[in-house]
């Protein structure tokens, strides 16, 4: 089935700026779904990255959001590694997922560096590394910087171009001490630069007669193996031709710029400069081409002044070339550069890339996921009204459907608004979620059953947008051992938004079984004398609350997306293994962290043990917590430092204020280090504790001589003690 669908292969600094200019005039946008495919979910600004290395600035200066950008542009991200791309069917293969259709294609996945082949095997070997991707080359950068010493083997950096000349200044300013050593062709490098790169000590080579540590190759570019496959028409780097409408000669819809490409008719070298100049015409011509207008050629400048810095130890400074000449150092073209990497990436920073809610209906900043709960304090209401008083004041995670004696079958439903762009993603972390209602009770995934809502959309797109769903229920499902048994669909009658992506909900029925006699965990289980230990960290809302204020959430994003799609039922395994080695049972108490947060979901576990305990005779318990046992993701209290939080974090915090305004004495949840803290520093740790959770730990309440046997995959937050 065709149908539109305009997708941006890459984060290069073309589709950045494409998107930028999407989001500031909307009407240049084209009126088809839109999505882009990088493998990364930051783009390192290329001209800054010398200041990092040099650490004269940030990492984190120098990145652009790609995910925060193209979500309030409105554009499904999909953050993968393009494999392959079948321009005559129109298919993109992706390495580890179902491949994605288009109509229109806009190629800006930049370069790769060039791999000499007296260098493969000292790659292979991780003697040698590339520059690109800059993420990976400055991790291991940052790992050579205790190697900063006379006495360590020389770090080598090889190449003759501009960008392994500004590199080398950018390694002495990082290293004061160590031998650093420029593998290049002198010949080619400008006598005044020479001269400089000795004054540094910076020693040049011709070739690797000498003892050495590790080596950064600045080689040049060529384009990833894929396209090398193709046999498409590219020059000497690999870098593909196009006419000057910026669309490849053989095949029509499909546009190339940046490093990837290069005019037929107007070859330049690749510069960063092309990819600010070509944005204006290439934003007219696919609005054209998709509506069937005629298109705008462009016309590269043919000389562009490039600019390196130096990196001297006291006054920066900066050398200038223009065709042949080189000017400087000098303190003026280092204030030049500094101001023009600068309004780039302001132009990345600015508030009004931040979508802004209309009035007060609900919007798409509002939070998504398991965040978006219905108010615990409403549902126990409603149910009581309803005379289910029973599911009030002792729910469980899932229920018993079946059992032969031996064997018992669990059922649970959970779903929610997609959390994600990304629709098979966004699947499979729906799936994984509703599991864990099934691990919170010790069971194993067997079957399940989905129920999709589908934007009205074009039949064609809608298509896609479930088969991507389907597809990541699907494996999910599967990499489970279970089995997925049918469901249902309905298309939403509510207003279409773009990115059309987060038009679909999901919500799955999920069965699970129980082997050899084995009894679910309850929440009610909870008894005298056990720790709490959770599987996770926690702060999944606050990262996607931050995320959509443009913050930038490197740091966090990498690990929290990991832990959203791994599964958890490797743990239950475990202390199934456990138990068998002991021959009894581990956990007394369990529940997973979702939308309530750690308060909501503890205090369901109080109650429901306390109702048990007084149906019993037996003493009512409390808890006793550590708030600074509690893990939090990288950067969550940054944020939650800045007032971040998910629009869920008010009704949360309704369940704490009613169990925390008491006498502490009949509290049911009470912190160890309550009264050591300041107010600001106890707030902090609280709205940790309130934060809704999508793929949230589990949380298990067990007798605390088991705390040595579970502490390398759980950690210990606080204990159960009588009232």
């Amino acid at each position: 089935m065709t149908f539109n669908h305009l997708v941006l292969i890459g984060g290069g600094h073309t589709n950045v700026l494409l998107i930028k200019k999407w989001l500031m005039s909307p009407k240049l946008m084209p009126e088809i779904p839109v999505s882009i495919i990088s493998r990364d979910s930051h783009l390192v600004y290329s001209a800054m990255f010398p200041s990092v290395i040099s650490k004269s600035i940030s990492l984190e200066e120098s990145l652009i959001d790609i995910k925060s950008l193209a979500k309030n542009a409105k554009l499904s991200f999909i953050e993968e590694e393009v494999q392959d791309i079948d321009f005559n069917l129109k298919k993109i293969s992706l390495s580890q997922r179902p491949s994605v259709n288009y109509s229109q294609l806009v190629l800006n996945y930049g370069s790769q560096t060039r791999i000499p082949t007296e260098f493969e095997t000292l790659v292979k070997n991780q003697n040698a590394f590339p520059i690109k991707p800059f993420l990976r080359a400055y991790d291991l950068i940052q790992k050579e910087d205790i190697f900063d010493s006379v006495q360590e083997l020389p770090f080598v950096i090889v190449g003759s171009g501009l960008a392994a000349i500004e590199v080398s200044y950018a390694l002495r300013k990082r290293w004061r001490s160590r031998s650093l050593k420029l593998l290049c062709d002198s010949r080619k490098i400008n006598n005044k630069i020479l001269k400089s790169l000795l004054k540094f000590n910076i020693d040049l080579v011709e070739n690797l007669n000498f003892d050495y540590g590790k080596i950064l190759l600045c080689t040049g570019n060529n384009s990833p193996l894929w396209v090398q496959k193709k046999l498409l028409d590219t020059d000497s780097n690999g870098r593909m031709f196009t006419n000057k409408n910026l669309q490849l000669k053989s095949f029509s819809g499909i546009f190339a710029t940046g490093d990837c490409a290069v005019v037929d008719s107007a070859k330049r070298p690749a510069s960063g400069v092309f990819a600010v100049k070509v944005v204006n015409t290439l934003v007219q011509n696919l609005k054209k081409d998709i509506e069937g207008g005629s298109l705008k050629k462009w016309f590269p400048q043919r000389i562009g002044l490039q600019i390196v810095k130096v990196f001297p130890s006291h006054h920066p400074k900066a050398f200038a070339i223009y065709r042949n000449f080189v000017f400087g150092p000098s303190f003026l073209f280092w204030i030049l550069k500094h101001k023009i990497d600068l309004n780039f990436i302001n132009k990345f920073r600015s508030k009004r890339l931040i979508m802004k809610s209309s009035g007060k209906n609900i919007s798409l900043n509002d939070c998504r996921g398991c965040a978006a709960k219905i108010p615990q304090i409403v549902l126990n209401k409603s149910l009581i009204n309803s005379n289910l008083d029973s599911f009030a004041s002792s729910p469980e995670d899932s229920v018993e459907i079946y059992q032969n004696g031996q064997d018992i079958i669990l059922q649970s439903v959970d779903g929610f608004p997609a959390l994600l762009s990304d629709p098979w993603l966004n699947a499979k972390i729906t799936t994984l979620h509703a599991c864990s209602d099934l691990w919170a009770c010790g069971a194993k995934l067997s079957s399940a059953q989905a129920l999709i809502s589908l934007p009205k959309v074009e039949r064609g797109f809608q298509s896609y947008l479930f088969s991507q769903s389907l597809q990541g229920i699907k494996s999910t499902v599967e990499d489970h051992g279970g089995e997925l048994l049918g469901g249902h669909t309905f298309e939403a009658r509510s207003l279409v938004n773009k990115p059309y992506s987060l038009g679909i909900d999901i919500s799955l029925t999920v069965q699970g079984i129980l082997k050899n006699g084995a009894k679910p965990w309850l929440k009610s289980g909870m008894n005298d004398g056990d720790i709490l230990m959770m599987s996770r960290p926690l702060g999944v809302g606050i990262y996607f609350a931050g995320q959509m204020q443009n913050i930038n959430m490197l740091n966090s994003s990498s690990e929290i997306i990991n832990n959203l799609v791994k599964s958890q039922q490797y743990l239950i395994d475990e202390i199934y293994f456990f138990q068998d080695q002991f021959r009894e049972s581990l956990v007394n108490a369990a529940t997973d962290i979702t939308g309530y947060g750690f308060i909501g979901h503890l205090k369901e576990m109080v109650d429901s043990s306390n109702l048990y305990r007084e149906r019993n005779n037996l003493e009512p318990v409390k808890v006793l917590l550590d708030l600074f046992a509690f893990k939090a993701y990288p950067g969550v209290f940054d944020l939650i430092r800045k007032d971040i939080k998910s629009t869920f974090f008010e009704c949360n915090k309704e369940i704490f204020d009613k169990i925390h305004k008491g006498n502490s004495q009949q509290r049911i949840i009470n912190f160890l280090n309550e009264n050591s803290l300041d107010n600001e520093t106890f707030n902090q740790r609280i709205a940790l504790l309130l934060d809704p959770q999508t793929c949230g730990p589990l949380l298990i309440s067990c007798n605390r001589k088991y705390e040595n046997t579970l502490k390398d995959k759980w950690y210990k937050v606080g204990e159960v003690v009588k009232m």
